[in-house]
């Protein structure tokens, strides 16, 4: 394709065959393509600021939100071009709004991950712009409901790695994203997820282990932790709950958690110690380490360290073709 993130055809072709005798993601992995770390030169894309000159932007809107809304360009750098999301403030926007988009600019910026959007820069030109990476597949639950016919559980599960790697780097960075769910799980293809919207993220402090918000604002209580919304407090504990509620979503093809319910429903649901139902194709080990990420005391829940190695360890054992090299250690499931 143009934007230079097409998998090969015998990629495409792969997915199509049941899922036992191709490991899809064996064939084309992230490292393949080319959004898995276009930038070959370092320095240049490290200026923080961007030159208006150097974007164009499209006239199309991938999406909006009440700071403004993302736009489709291309960023002109020293290594050719680059295809980018921009994240428009609309200028009639208070002080307030300008200063959260600086500072998810900021906390963007210190991300260096395969498996999180990468933040280009600012551009502060007619409006404030945010310039991150393309991931032009869009939004994980977007993707999954369109292609139920195409997309292998195998395939859910590699995607669903990948995101427990990005979320183990951030917690390794001591990065709390607060808003983990699959609509802000980006994909390059079928075969690469990025973590994305780091609007509500937090950084914490040296000795902190949690955040402490404020005030409730908009939050998206169904995939929020019993002690965010009874507490406010958050770590990268509240995001591995997060995490499973996002699981279900990719092995429900896209499915609504909760459906029906109420925010205020949801939370005495949960406190009466039910948990969502396991998915259909679900397999069981990915719906058992689901309701270890919903385990109702966060110092119980295990962390990402210990939830990638589970996902790590699955995926493996499932992947058909030869592992890779260092896979055998972890071939073995992890109890």
């Amino acid at each position: 394709g143009a934007n230079g993130y097409t998998p090969p055809p015998r990629a495409v072709a792969a997915t199509l065959k049941p899922a036992t005798t191709v490991s899809v993601d064996r064939e084309i992995l992230p490292m393949d393509c080319d959004g898995f770390n276009p930038y070959h030169n370092p320095n240049e894309v490290r200026k923080f600021n961007i030159k208006r000159t150097q974007l164009l932007i499209d006239e199309v809107e991938l999406g909006s939100g009440n700071f403004g809304c993302v736009k489709k360009g291309v960023l002109k750098a020293e290594s050719g071009q680059i295809d980018v999301a921009i994240k428009v403030l609309k200028s009639d926007n208070e002080k307030l709004v300008k200063e959260e988009m600086m500072r998810e600019a900021e906390i963007m910026h210190q991300l260096s991950n395969p498996f999180i959007v990468r933040m280009l820069g600012l551009c502060n030109a007619e409006n404030l712009m945010l310039v991150m990476e393309m991931a032009s597949a869009g939004p994980l639950n977007k993707f999954l409901s369109t292609k139920k016919d195409t997309v292998t559980v195998e395939n859910i599960v590699n995607l669903m790695h990948q995101v427990s790697m990005g979320m183990k780097y951030l917690e390794e960075k001591n990065f709390v994203h607060r808003d983990l769910a699959a609509r802000n799980v980006l994909l390059v293809n079928q075969q690469f997820a990025k973590i994305s919207d780091f609007g509500l993220s937090k950084a914490l402090g040296a000795d902190d282990n949690y955040y402490k918000a404020r005030t409730a604002g908009k939050w998206p209580l169904k995939w929020y932790a019993p002690e965010c919304i009874n507490f406010h407090k958050f770590s990268s504990k509240s995001d591995v709950w997060s995490f499973g509620i996002t699981m279900w979503e990719a092995f429900s093809y896209g499915g609504k958690p909760y459906k029906k319910m109420k925010g205020p429903d949801v939370m005495r649901f949960i406190d009466a110690g039910n948990r969502m139902e396991c998915p259909t194709v679900c397999p069981e080990r990915m719906y058992t380490l689901m309701k270890e990420c919903w385990t109702y005391k966060h110092e119980e829940r295990p962390d990402f360290k210990k939830v990638e190695e589970s996902m790590r360890s699955y995926h493996y054992s499932i992947s058909s073709k030869a592992k890779p090299e260092g896979a055998e250690v972890a071939a073995e499931p992890v109890e």
